[in-house]
């Protein structure tokens, strides 16, 4: 008895320490799921905003020591033998992943289920958790942890703190989804909100799933942090591989640290300069999913280029499996490296190698036919994008469920119209202009760092590392990065795909290591040739002070920069977001429509752009403002905005839709703006004006009620009618009338300028 009383108490004590650690977590998660924190946050500021910033700063290392304590759990149930922490990070998200999605399917997404996970893994990691060998600290590894530490800092509070209000997508696809599975615990829709394209991009993507049943939508882009910053630590273990330091001499091996973590922290900053220099990785959207593919893409490289053991089989083909499973059309990436990785260990007949970089390949496929059969078999459509590939194969009977195939079409018709030339014929010259430069500046590194250990042979002479390298080098992995990045960047100049152009600002991260390492085996070759000029000792201490100051330059020039004019600072000190510099949307017409409204339902007419803010808002009802082509009023296209008046009045009635927004001044009108039941004769026998603002009508039906004013019924048909005409004079034909007559499409366009009168109506 005695004895039991005393396991109690030791038990007792070993978890309350525990429990004490993660209360200031526990807090934090309570702070920002307080009811109205959006609605503050966005109004009023203040000391709401204050601790909603505080609360982020604590949690977010709770959530990054979650990921990597469920990979160090992974790899002890499968692999017994040690790892590194960039390792178990990828594999820690990529199991979340699997797991997300698997508790989603089974509709057990519940927060009491994830905190409890979540906590039991960082109980289990406290016990086993080794503190990492830490490097010699020196003068040049403390500037450069530094001036990481400020990178990180800027780029936290800038794009991961400051909730994303500018992106229309973030507002209208990604968040509202995680807002949903959180509400239905659950991959698959409610029927009253079928948001089929939030969930063909979103239902694979575990991590934000799990997290999202106790956290805002908001985490996502806490997540792209944690991303960010995984990244960065990729690119670190990539320099030590791929730069040639040790072959240079005893005292440029001794400086790679450093130098690995300033071509890490230089890749990070690194901006775009194709078409024009623009900043970098920072300024993907932090609220979407690309960070997270990325991050993954670049962990492969690491995967298949060092020397491979059985962590890696694991890591290859798990991690594979989740980032095909969260989004199969970018797995032909993922196929792209183990293709190169297979290649190179084939060479070398390294058959290790050559079984892990196969794991990758099988991988991805495997993931590519979980997503699509998941998508076929719910959906009805293994994917929307590239849309006009799997329509042929589309089941019009299931996807009628949840959306309409018609609108699609309608969407395609449109965006042929709009785009003219798929292949940009001009960007296979920017991909050579762009190449030749990195080769230059390649060259110029090396000519600068030949010139400079020369000097420094003369005047700081050492002759104990004067000897040749004995062997050289492994080129396999310098070949994979630039193989990679210039596959990557020749799509990505080559093809008009907008989703594509956002993901490829990744490979700007590899460009300052793809320069260096170049750099680097021309060095090396010189100093086969040459070794007594390497016989210095200052010249890797200069080319880390050179590092250095590039790296500040490009913090300062392009993230502080975006911290600047996004004002970071004055949000963290309470402004509310609608005060923010590059905030142009207008939340207040959202608040009115509900306060004066109720629990009606809204569908608007016009004003699609205008109205961004308020589709999925928390700040609304749910469902309150009907979106265009994800509601089920878009469900019933053909009855409602392809059909007559009679059929759309019955099919609205039936969905208790009794409300119609027409914002004035504003010929922005979409799909059921044009149904006939809005026509200029309609208009006064069915409906009145039951509010009308400066701004906008809000239409409702006429039951004995006082007419329609003849001044309304002819502005807001002046307006329908300019829409068309716009259309008309942008594209030669209206795809509406196109898309509901069945028409054949017109493949010239002719004014795309024309379609900036829709907003104001000129």
């Amino acid at each position: 008895m005695v004895a039991a009383r005393a396991n109690l108490h030791a038990l007792v004590q070993a978890l309350w320490w525990r429990v004490v650690i993660c209360a200031p977590a526990a807090l934090s998660i309570w702070f920002v799921n307080r009811t109205g924190t959006y609605r503050h946050l966005l109004f009023d500021g203040g000391w709401t905003t204050r601790f909603y910033v505080v609360a982020w700063l604590v949690l977010t290392p709770y959530l990054g020591w979650f990921v990597m304590a469920t990979g160090r759990l992974t790899f002890s149930l499968i692999k017994h033998e040690a790892t590194q922490r960039v390792d178990e990070f990828f594999v820690g998200a990529a199991t979340l992943i699997l797991i997300g999605f698997g508790l989603g399917a089974l509709s057990i997404l519940y927060p009491q289920i994830v905190l409890g996970f979540a906590f039991a893994v960082l109980v289990w990691d406290s016990q086993h958790l080794k503190v990492p060998p830490i490097p010699t600290v020196t003068l040049p590894l403390v500037a450069l942890s530094l001036l990481g530490l400020w990178l990180v800092a800027a780029v936290f509070l800038d794009r991961a703190v400051i909730p994303d209000v500018i992106s229309s997508d973030v507002q209208q696809l990604y968040a509202p989804y995680l807002a949903e599975v959180a509400r239905n615990h659950s991959i698959w829709l409610a029927a009253d909100n079928p948001i089929f394209s939030d969930f063909e991009i979103g239902h694979g993507n575990g991590l934000h799933l799990l997290l999202a049943t106790f956290l805002p939508p908001h985490v996502a882009q806490i997540i792209s942090f944690l991303y960010f910053v995984g990244i960065g630590a990729v690119i670190f273990e990539l320099a030590r591989l791929i730069l040639p330091l040790q072959a240079l001499g005893r005292r440029w091996q001794d400086a790679a640290v450093p130098i690995a973590l300033g071509v890490a922290i230089l890749g990070l900053t690194w901006p775009n300069t194709v078409p024009s220099v623009t900043p970098g990785l920072h300024t993907m959207e932090f609220g979407k999913y690309h960070l997270q593919t990325a991050a993954f893409f670049v962990y492969f490289l690491l995967v298949v280029i060092r020397s491979s053991q059985r962590r890696d089989r694991l890591a290859a083909g798990i991690c594979a499996l989740a980032v095909a499973a969260s989004y199969p059309l970018y797995a032909a990436f993922v196929l792209l490296i183990s293709g190169l990785g297979a290649l190179t260990k084939a060479l070398q007949r390294n058959r290790p190698g050559l079984i892990t970089s196969l794991l990758l390949g099988l991988g991805a496929i495997a993931g590519c036919i979980l997503a699509f059969s998941v998508n076929y078999f719910y959906l009805g459509i293994p994917a929307t994008n590239p849309y006009s590939l799997f329509r042929r194969i589309a089941s019009v009977e299931r996807f009628s469920q949840f959306g309409s195939l018609d609108i699609l079409d309608y969407f395609v018709l449109s965006q042929s119209l709009e785009v003219s030339d798929f292949l940009n014929k001009s960007g296979l010259f920017a991909f050579l202009k762009q190449a030749k430069s990195v080769l230059l500046v390649a060259i110029l590194v090396a000519m600068t760092i030949c010139a400079v250990s020369f000097a420094d042979s003369k005047l700081f002479p050492d002759r104990s590392d004067v000897s040749k390298p004995r062997t050289w080098p492994n080129i396999a992995g310098l070949f994979i990065v630039i193989a990679y990045v210039a596959s990557v960047r020749l799509l990505d100049m080559t093809l008009n795909i907008p989703s594509l152009v956002r993901l490829s600002l990744h490979a700007n991260a590899l460009f300052p290591l793809t320069t260096i390492a170049i750099a680097g085996w021309g060095l090396l070759i010189v100093r086969r040739l040459a070794p007594i000029w390497f016989a210095g000792r200052h010249a890797p201490d200069l080319a880390i002070l050179a590092l250095l100051i590039a790296s500040a330059c490009t913090t300062l020039w392009y993230p502080w920069q975006s911290f600047r004019n996004d004002g970071a600072i004055a949000f963290a000190t309470g402004r509310p977001l609608r005060q923010m510099p590059r905030v142009e949307l207008d939340w207040q017409r959202c608040d009115e429509l509900q306060q004066s409204t109720g629990s009606d339902r809204i569908l608007p007419l016009n004003g699609y752009r205008a109205m961004v803010p308020c589709y999925f808002s928390p700040l609304l009802a749910r469902g309150k403002i009907i979106h265009t082509y994800e509601s089920d009023v878009a469900r019933d296209f053909r009855k409602i905005a392809a059909g007559s008046a009679d059929s759309a009045e019955a099919t609205l009635r039936a969905l208790r839709v009794n409300l119609f927004y027409i914002q004035k001044q504003n010929c922005d009108f979409w799909l059921n703006g044009f149904s006939d039941l809005f026509q200029k004769d309609e208009l006064a026998k069915r409906f009145t004006v039951r509010t009308e603002t400066p701004d906008y009508w809000l239409l409702t039906w006429k039951n004995g009620d006082l007419p329609m004013s003849s001044d309304a019924e002819a502005e807001i048909s002046t307006l329908r009618t300019r829409s068309k005409d716009i259309y008309r004079e942008a594209y030669g034909v209206e795809p509406f009338e196109a898309i509901k007559h069945r028409l054949p499409s017109n493949d010239k366009r002719k004014d795309l300028q024309a379609l900036e009168q829709l907003f104001k109506c000129r």
